[in-house]
């Protein structure tokens, strides 16, 4: 794709008409990283702009800490200062047909790209830089990409996926309730008196040794990696359940998730060094620990992570399912007490101004054997109806490390979309692993009209 010729129509700053108390920005915060991640939704059938812009602003007076603006107290912490300084909205006019942006036409980096305007972390202190960003590709056909663009220390992906939903509700004219925002509540969480404690997954490294971590990723992410969007078929997905089900004891249940995890390291672990060991870091989410009071609808960031090891001789060795039943933190990493040790931990770094000190161990283990799990299966970016429509397409950019984001497909009938970053030769592994199962299935069941649908999911 060459560079996208547009004409700018709309270019205004969107104020929510409210403020809020400043808030501080908590260790969980600084450590996801001032950066921006463009996320991208594609509708062929377009929706209303002047209504989808009029439901943003009444989206945005329930959030009056996004329409803020980062800023560095007399203390040196940082801070969201609820000024109401607005956010930045564009809509550009592209005089072509949207290209069929789907499955077989995912987007690239390059793609992604052109559709944002980028900002640099220090970008965002001091300066009237928006904390997030819309952009409206709007298409000769009518139709639309869609790209938000914001700072990942405001919000985490389930608190975005919360603040678009509301959007899609004030589009159909319901109610949107004010979002919890108080950064306290996780500050707190970090003041319990618990001894900090990373658990060897969040770890303060050497800084030769983390210096070393750096330059191999960066060179990794420049040379080797790329995404991909890799579809799991229903059909194989149900196949798995299956034999899950029978292998595995009648109170042991695996998730899709954890199949298509387990199923990747499986097929990926000959690719990787021998003798090291194979990690798997998951990404959680501390709303749900009813102890630590972190409210269910918390807009910033509340993830922690999970780890776990394989040897090289058990992927080799071992089924699927019982492979699939240890894709999860054993319940020491994610006891209360675990919990309450690592919050203690990031608050101390943050209170010390060197949060940037800390470091996520599974990404540095990625580099030998292993990749990072997000599972996004639970999130609504197909439900988000801007007035004419749910989208049509998800996309988001690859990552500086191989990650596994799980997203179910846009009719949400079973299978799955794993966006992979991962090298062109571990990609390639993975899509004909499914292709040779997809074979085996087929061959396996008569060819009658049902079954051919089936394997055609």
């Amino acid at each position: 794709m060459g560079s996208l010729r547009a004409t700018l129509l709309v270019n205004k700053r969107l104020r929510a008409g409210a403020t809020s108390p400043p808030q501080q920005l908590t260790g969980l915060d600084i450590f996801s990283g001032h950066i921006g991640i463009p996320v991208i939704l594609v509708y062929r059938k377009g929706f209303d702009l002047a209504r989808a812009e009029q439901a943003l602003v009444a989206t945005l007076a329930q959030y009056p800490i996004i329409t803020g603006r980062f800023r560095k107290g007399a203390d040196g912490h940082a801070f969201v200062d609820g000024s109401d300084a607005g956010i930045d909205y564009r809509v550009h006019r592209i005089d072509q047909p949207m290209p069929a942006y789907g499955l077989e036409r995912p987007m690239s980096n390059r793609e992604i790209r052109q559709f944002h305007r980028p900002f640099l972390p220090w970008q965002l202190f001091g300066k009237d830089m928006p904390l997030l960003q819309v952009d409206v590709w709007q298409y000769a056909c009518g139709g639309i990409v869609l790209c938000c663009y914001g700072a990942h220390s405001l919000f985490d992906g389930a608190a975005y996926w919360q603040f678009m939903q509301d959007w899609s509700r004030a589009c159909h004219g319901e109610a949107v309730k004010a979002a919890a925002f108080d950064h306290d509540t996780v500050i707190q969480a970090g003041l319990t008196g618990a001894t900090p404690d990373g658990n060897g997954i969040l770890v303060d490294p050497p800084m030769g040794r983390r210096l070393g971590i750096y330059a191999r990723l960066g060179w990794l992410a420049v040379t080797k990696l790329r995404k991909e969007v890799i579809r799991v078929p229903a059909a194989q997905v149900q196949r798995w359940k299956e034999q899950a089900k029978a292998l595995l004891p009648a109170d042991v249940g695996v998730s899709t998730v954890e199949l298509v995890a387990a199923h990747c390291m499986k097929v990926l672990s000959p690719q990787w060094p021998t003798g090291k060991p194979r990690t798997v870091g998951i990404v959680l989410d501390l709303r749900h620990k009813r102890r630590l009071r972190i409210p269910r609808d918390y807009f910033g960031n509340a993830l922690c992570w999970g780890e776990v090891r394989y040897t090289q001789a058990e992927l080799a060795s071992e089924s699927l399912p019982l492979l699939a039943q240890r894709c999860r933190p054993a319940p020491e990493q994610v006891s209360n007490e675990a919990l309450w040790r690592l919050l203690a931990l990031i608050e101390q770094y943050r209170q010390k101004k060197a949060v940037w000190r800390l470091f996520l161990n599974s990404a540095g283990d990625t580099l030998d054997g292993g990749l990072i799990l997000n599972n996004c299966i639970h999130f609504p970016m197909y439900d988000i109806d801007l007035g004419s429509g749910v989208p049509d397409w998800y996309d988001i950019c690859g990552v500086a490390f191989r990650m596994l984001m799980v997203v179910h497909t846009p009719s949400k009938d079973g299978g799955v979309d794993l966006h992979f970053t991962a090298t062109r030769a571990e990609l390639a592994a993975v899509r004909q692993s499914l292709a040779r199962l997809a074979a085996d299935r087929d061959s396996s069941v008569p060819a009658t009209a049902e079954s051919v649908g089936q394997a055609t999911v």
